[in-house]
């Protein structure tokens, strides 16, 4: 999702520059259709399409930074992480000035950092340098852009991940500042609407289409506020067990979002869509649940994968910000839990302030408010924010300690549209 607006920015600066790129006309108009034919299959999700006619633009004329950097926004979807990081190194090659790049190339670089220290002690000072050319990167994308919301972020988790709490804590809370000014779009925000299925009171129930758009499961609502559903029976056991398995191999430390205090001890890992066809089958069938445009859950995020050992947890918090605007959050349940393991809402109606919420230490034990046990294949669908777009603070929640054997889960995070 990070990488929508650098690839609609240089979509817009390359056709605007492409006159003055070449001199023969001829040559000039072969570079404008195919570049077109890339935007093109690019807007309608056609990666492999779009990757074969940016690979044309570079054949007629190789150096343009922004092709490059397309290139590797779909290199880094399909998964593979090398290419994108030599297509990235070439963009920022050909224009230094280009912030999106160096911060997509910092991105790439302070994962693979996290990645090889987890993977690997011995690896620490390879680590090390790796981190430290994340945050070069990073700076030189601040250094070219005013009030780059998603770069302050990133310099944040690179500096906690070196152990520079202190400077970290500075960079997460400017983020949340200067993205305080964006959270709501142009205008009129008493007019701003988003689409939200319709709770009814709790206990309603109502059919829902999954994506081949014949057949149905059953939506009830838990909660009004926040509106929280559950689907049962949305994924099949096999469906499960596939993600399973294609997460394990690939899990990581979980970590907070920004500027947090809140235990999680959790693993997790991110799944692109265009690796995988049940990946893919998972955005068309949440869009068609939710009622919401595929293009939605497509500029969304990644399927993360979530695994909990006995005694792991994750404490109160809010799946939301002003950084990070989340409209809805689908959590998938992929095994049953022997003991343990609920998602606990302890704001919901009935229930405690969000405020006495997020300072429960274990909200399993409080059993304040919601408690949604695991069910395979079951998904909990709730919102993060209001009709009218805001935090609805209400939303905070919890995953509740495993007391017995462990719990598989994925979040499917759907962005809060900003027109």
């Amino acid at each position: 999702w990070m990488l929508a607006r650098s690839i609609a920015s240089a979509h817009a600066a390359l056709l605007q520059a492409l006159p003055v790129v070449l001199c023969a006309t001829t040559t000039e108009e072969s570079l404008r259709r195919a570049y077109q034919a890339a935007v093109d299959a690019h807007r309608r999700h056609d990666l492999d399409e779009a990757l074969a006619r940016y690979r044309d633009v570079i054949a007629i004329h190789e150096p343009i930074a922004a092709v490059h950097n397309n290139i590797a926004a779909i290199l880094l979807s399909r998964g593979e992480k090398s290419a994108a990081e030599v297509a990235w190194v070439r963009a920022v090659e050909l224009k230094p000035t280009y912030p999106e790049a160096h911060y997509n190339l910092a991105v790439l670089l302070s994962e693979a950092a996290v990645a090889a220290r987890a993977a690997d002690e011995s690896g620490v000072p390879h680590c090390e340098d790796t981190l430290r050319k994340a945050e070069q990167h990073c700076g030189l994308a601040l250094a070219q852009r005013h009030g780059y919301v998603a770069a302050h972020h990133l310099m944040g988790n690179i500096l906690m991940s070196k152990g520079d709490e202190r400077a970290a804590r500075r960079f997460y809370s400017l983020a949340e500042t200067l993205a305080a000014t964006e959270a709501m779009p142009a205008g009129d925000s008493a007019a701003f609407h988003v689409p939200m299925l319709d709770g009814v009171r709790v206990g309603h129930t109502q059919d829902v289409v999954i994506e081949d758009g014949t057949t149905t499961r059953v939506a009830t609502t838990l909660s009004l506020r926040p509106l929280v559903f559950r689907i049962d029976a949305l994924l099949t056991d096999a469906e499960c067990d596939a993600l399973i398995e294609v997460a394990r191999p690939r899990l990581q430390q979980s970590l907070t979002m920004g500027d947090s205090t809140t235990e999680r001890t959790s693993s997790s890992v991110f799944l692109p869509a265009a690796t995988d066809a049940l990946l893919e089958a998972l955005q068309r069938r949440l869009a068609s649940v939710a009622a919401l445009p595929l293009v939605q859950l497509q500029r969304s995020e990644d399927l993360q994968v979530v695994h909990y050992t006995q005694n792991a947890t994750f404490g109160m918090h809010h799946d939301s910000s002003s950084f990070l605007p989340r409209l809805l959050t689908a959590f998938y349940y992929l095994n049953d839990v022997e003991a343990g393991g609920e998602t606990a809402f302890p704001a919901t109606d009935g229930g405690v302030s969000p405020a006495e919420a997020m300072a429960l230490d274990d909200p399993g034990a409080a059993r304040a408010g919601l408690m949604v046990p695991p069910r395979k294949g079951s998904a909990l669908l709730f919102y993060n924010h209001r009709s009218d777009g805001k935090i609805d603070p209400a939303a905070v929640h919890a995953g509740c300690r495993v007391l017995s054997g462990e719990k598989w889960g994925a979040n499917h995070w759907v962005r809060l549209p900003r027109d």
